[in-house]
């Protein structure tokens, strides 16, 4: 495998550091993850105590973080276990981890505290807000560095109305990439100068970066609005629309002109091409709210199936706003291996959730187990000559 023969420690709580860990280990690096006794990670017991994950018998988060990885626990207050880590390191490649760097400076986990054991060691570090400023040392989360800090929250919401929540997950493994390249930008660099180095992100960073062009309209005097709330929309064909089975869909209109005769006739309603009111774009825009409910009212008189055949038939594309369901059973999403297959199958589970990157002609490893608490300590130890 591409990445065979890499070693990489992942000294990372949570998410964002240790899901670029596991993009490593699909590709074949050999992934250590350091726990702290008794329990390990508290990511492990995440669902079942943290408020809005979803119950299942089986650990999936757990699994879909940590599929691959080797768990070494170690208490890194105690000296000889440190002694233990420094051992690691010295073997190691690239060393991954996310606390803050006031833990980082006291447990001596830093890149200066590290490098001097091994220089060819590639150190990644992933911060909450950054390591500078008042905030370095607050502990972050994905809704708040990533979703609420960086102004996205505030823009997913309509006028007068509070701001939206977030998605489990979903700055960490969209920060997990941005380390993840940084990690390989470091190897480069070490591939070109033989001496490792540290490469930093954080959370906050890549909310930025994810909200850049609302920012950069700002930061050029722009007025940014919030959205605007559907019955004041000036677009009738750029909103979600209900079917009569509850599925939602966009109408996707690239030539609106042309296309919007089409889709009137597909749907029934071809008296409209008449209608001065909807005849031109600026029309329109202009009577939107008489559109959107007549539009409203004729896509609710059928379900999902009869426009998709319809609309497909007439040459109009609708853009699904799909459900868990329909993802995980989409063709295009299995075809283009959206999905990993699992090892072996747990419980109902034969697939978990790709990295959403890939190599032309390299595979990738299947999704093996996450480890058990400490369930590699003796042997990875024993190997670096430590005894019982």
């Amino acid at each position: 495998m591409l990445l065979e023969g890499m070693r990489v420690i992942d000294c990372g709580s949570w998410v964002a550091a240790p899901a670029a860990a596991t993009v490593l280990g699909d590709f074949g690096a050999e992934v250590i993850k350091i726990e702290p006794p008794p329990g390990g990670d508290t990511y492990r017991w995440c669902a079942q105590f943290v408020p809005g994950f979803p119950q299942s018998t089986e650990n999936y988060p757990w699994q879909l973080t940590s599929r691959n990885k080797k768990s070494v626990m170690l208490d890194l207050k105690q000296d000889d276990a440190y002694a233990a880590l420094l051992a690691l390191v010295r073997t190691a490649d690239v060393f991954l981890t996310n606390f803050p760097p006031a833990v980082l400076e006291k447990l001596k986990l830093r890149w200066e505290d590290l490098g001097a054991h091994n220089p060819r060691l590639v150190y990644g570090q992933l911060s909450g807000y950054g390591e500078e400023g008042p905030h370095a040392n607050v502990a972050a989360f994905d809704r708040t560095g990533w979703w609420a800090r960086s102004g996205m929250m505030d823009r997913m919401r309509y006028r007068d109305a509070p701001p939206a929540g977030g998605i489990l997950g979903w700055g960490d493994h969209a920060s997990a990439m941005s380390m993840f390249g940084a990690v390989m930008l470091g190897l480069y660099q070490r591939e070109r100068t033989g001496q490792g180095g540290k490469v930093y992100s954080s959370l906050l960073a890549n909310g930025l970066w994810a909200n850049g062009i609302p920012l950069a309209a700002r930061l050029s005097g722009a007025e940014v609005q919030l959205e605007t709330p559907r019955h004041e929309m000036n677009n009738a064909l750029a909103i979600p629309y209900g079917t009569r089975d509850g599925h939602w869909f966009y109408p996707w209109l690239f030539d609106e002109e042309c296309d919007w005769l089409r889709f009137a006739a597909a749907l029934g309603l071809g008296h409209l091409e008449e209608d001065a009111r909807f005849a031109a774009t600026a029309d329109r825009r202009a009577n939107a709210a008489v559109l959107i409910a007549l539009l409203e009212q004729r896509i609710a008189e059928e379900d999902w199936a009869h426009w998709q055949s319809v609309m497909a038939v007439s040459g109009i594309d609708l853009i699904a706003v799909s459900t868990l369901d329909e993802v995980i059973t989409d063709p295009q999403v299995v075809l283009n291996g959206g999905l990993l297959p699992l090892e072996e199958p747990i419980g109902n589970a034969t697939h978990t959730v790709n990295s959403p990157i890939f190599v032309a002609g390299v595979d990738k490893r299947k999704a093996g187990p996450p480890p058990a608490p400490g369930q590699h300590t003796a042997e990875i130890l024993r190997e670096l000559g430590l005894g019982d």
